[in-house]
């Protein structure tokens, strides 16, 4: 293990911007080889211990349960170690190129996770050969990505064991959490049966597929994450989901009035904070409450509640319809969203002294809103001409358009 450590320390020291393109290219693949034997390593001493029982030394119930402890694995991961180090002791073809390092643990868990004693036992009473099977899959593995390796593995589970993908197709258990991050981000993980993942693609599919506007350069993720927010957007602002303690579901935002009326980038102003995610800064709040329900709670000295005012609609409708009849899309330089991606945006925020009427309104896509807040962005509209100018943080103009 020394010597280990010792030629990883070296490769620590390696200056990467003195190696040649040939040369970066292959260390990143003589590395990923020795990530998939060191992978394959760790396997097999998990099983090792496993079969020892030898997490008892440390009070742990279970290896998985050690790994989680004292590794610090993720569930999901220590649940795939242990048990792919069972199953490949029935499968030395695979065990073989895992060692080797050329295939990765991806590709060995798909094989072995198909692999129950169950489908095992079928298989022979087929006169399937285990260990034909082995080799098959095992070759495939090497030239194929982990993906196209599990497809190949679900046509050998359906030629077997096809009763076992209608018990697979049953199981309609989905998971999904949502976790508030320390860096102010919110982190998502789940997993959902074929069906529920189906409705969800389609539905994600249909947001991203509408006319994308001029000059978007959002990755594919990019454009997916925003999607479920749309998504979420849209069934909030219908009106169609069930009442929350008796009134509409919403996003709520607190900030101090103080705050809230502060000169962007004003020191010592504290932010504000949403209801679930925690923390935000008071731009993002300015830009929430641009086209918002407003409602005033006056607090005392010790911050309890004395007085809640009735909540007043920042945006009417009719001016909402008469602005978007106006700009007829995203008025931020470059963007052409439709007005169901905008939100209403106060060019003088209300707060400020703005009005809330057509002349100081203007359509803005969530992405362009949060530039005229977070990002310091700014749009102007000259009376004359009907023209909208964007101006970036510096006070340059990014370039000005034609209104409708």
């Amino acid at each position: 293990m020394s010597e280990l450590r010792s030629a990883l320390d070296d490769l620590a020291g390696i200056d990467l911007a003195e190696l040649s393109d040939d040369t970066l290219l292959d260390l990143v693949g003589e590395l990923s080889t020795t990530a998939n034997r060191v992978a394959a390593a760790l396997t097999s001493a998990v099983r090792a211990a496993d079969r020892r029982e030898a997490y008892r030394r440390d009070g742990a119930v279970s290896m998985k349960a050690w790994l989680r402890g004292s590794c610090r694995m993720a569930p999901e991961q220590a649940t795939a170690t242990v048990s792919t180090g069972r199953r490949l002791e029935h499968l030395p073809e695979t065990a073989a190129a895992f060692a080797a390092g050329e295939i990765g643990a991806a590709h060995a868990h798909v094989i072995t996770m198909a692999m129950t004693p169950g489908r095992i036992a079928k298989a022979a009473e087929a006169g399937i050969d285990l260990g034909e099977t082995d080799r098959i899959l095992a070759g495939l593995a090497r030239a194929t990505a982990p993906h196209e390796t599990a497809r190949g593995v679900k046509q050998w589970v359906a030629g077997v064991d096809p009763d076992g993908t209608l018990d697979d197709a049953a199981d309609t258990r989905r998971r999904f959490t949502m976790a508030s991050g320390l860096d102010g981000r919110v982190h998502l993980r789940g997993d959902l049966d074929a069906t529920g993942g189906e409705y969800l693609h389609s539905a994600l599919t249909a947001f991203m597929n509408g006319d994308r506007p001029a000059g978007d350069t959002r990755s594919y993720a990019e454009r997916q994450a925003d999607a479920l927010v749309a998504l979420a957007r849209g069934a909030l602002d219908g009106g169609s989901l069930p009442d929350v303690r008796g009134e509409r579901p919403h996003v709520r935002v607190t900030i101090d009035w103080m705050a809230l009326c502060a000169e962007r980038g004003a020191p010592g102003v504290a932010g504000g904070s949403l209801g679930w995610a925690g923390p935000i800064n008071p731009e993002t709040a300015r830009r929430l409450a641009c086209d918002a329900s407003v409602a005033r709670i006056i607090t005392g000295p010790d911050g309890l509640p004395l007085d809640v005012g009735r909540a007043q609609r920042s945006s009417s409708t009719a001016i909402r319809r008469a602005i978007e009849i106006r700009d007829g899309h995203c008025i931020f330089a470059g963007c052409d969203a439709p007005p169901e991606w905008c939100d209403y945006h106060h060019v003088v925020h209300w707060a400020h002294g703005g009005p809330t009427s057509c002349d100081n309104g203007a359509l803005l896509c969530e992405r362009h809103h949060t530039c005229c807040h977070e990002g310091g962005f700014t749009i102007r509209r000259d009376p004359g001409t009907g023209r909208w100018h964007t101006y970036r943080p510096d006070g340059s103009e990014v370039l000005s358009r034609a209104g409708p």
